[in-house]
């Protein structure tokens, strides 16, 4: 692991915070090259792009706070800690959906159409921000004695780099519907419900690796919470990619 890249004078460089924007810049491109085949404009994509950034870290950082509210109602001066030192990746995809939702509505572009524009760069800006994690040394998986295992800063032995098995998993999706797409065309929607599912999916078995080091069982369940929430995410998003079928005609705010 290594948390600090390298410092730019008395300034260290985090590699968690470079590969988080490192994330932002690939999944925009990724968007904004989308943009004109769904008849987007390329200008409002880099626009809501910057506010999807901002409510995305926002909504990761409301929900982190809520999961460990024991924790914070007992240390109220860290809620508005500006280091961000707990998030959660469930947080901003909500606070993103709220802030897309918005953008769409307050300037009437059609809500499915830039759920579609934004979502296999979802997919890839994921897979970079875990990375990310690796680098810095969180969100690691059980102890191992297996060549693949890494090391964690005041942690004896190693552990699974269930952080790229993540990565994995989310741009094998991400293939799967880029392979998708060009064999047949997706109604509007389709294929932001196709990443949600391969997302929540990926972080259903993710957890499975993960648990026991950083993760929250839901009470004497074998499951963790984030397991709980990413079945009940990856089943809308089967309900949504079979409600979508075949709607090719939409408003501007379905």
């Amino acid at each position: 692991m290594h948390p600090i890249l390298f410092n730019i004078g008395p300034v260290p460089i985090r590699s968690f915070g470079l590969l988080m924007v490192v994330a932002f810049f690939v999944g925009l491109q990724l968007s904004t090259r989308r943009a004109e085949r769904l008849g987007v404009d390329k200008a409002k994509v880099w626009d809501l792009g910057v506010w999807l950034i901002l409510a995305g870290a926002l909504g990761a950082r409301v929900l982190y706070i809520l999961q460990a509210w024991k924790h914070y109602s007992a240390n109220t001066h860290e809620i508005f800690s500006l280091q961000f030192n707990g998030l959660t990746s469930f947080g901003g995809l909500i606070g993103g959906l709220l802030m897309l939702v918005f953008y769409a509505r307050k300037h009437k572009l059609s809500i499915r159409t830039l759920l579609d524009v934004f979502a296999p760069g979802l997919l890839v800006a994921h897979a970079i921000g875990r990375v990310g994690c690796l680098l810095n040394g969180c969100c690691y998986g059980g102890d191992t004695t297996m060549w693949f295992g890494v090391r964690q800063d005041a942690q004896l032995g190693l552990y699974v780099p269930a952080q790229l098995a993540d990565s994995a998993m989310v741009l094998i999706a991400w293939g799967v519907l880029t392979l998708i797409e060009r064999r047949r065309p997706l109604a509007p929607g389709q294929s932001f419900a196709f990443a949600i599912i391969g997302y929540n999916v990926s972080r259903f078995l993710y957890e499975f690796l993960r648990a026991g080091s950083s993760s929250t069982y839901w009470g004497s369940l074998p499951i963790t919470q984030a397991q709980a929430l990413a079945a009940v995410m990856a089943l809308l998003g089967v309900g949504m990619f079979h409600l979508w079928r075949g709607r090719t005609v939409e408003t501007a705010t379905t």
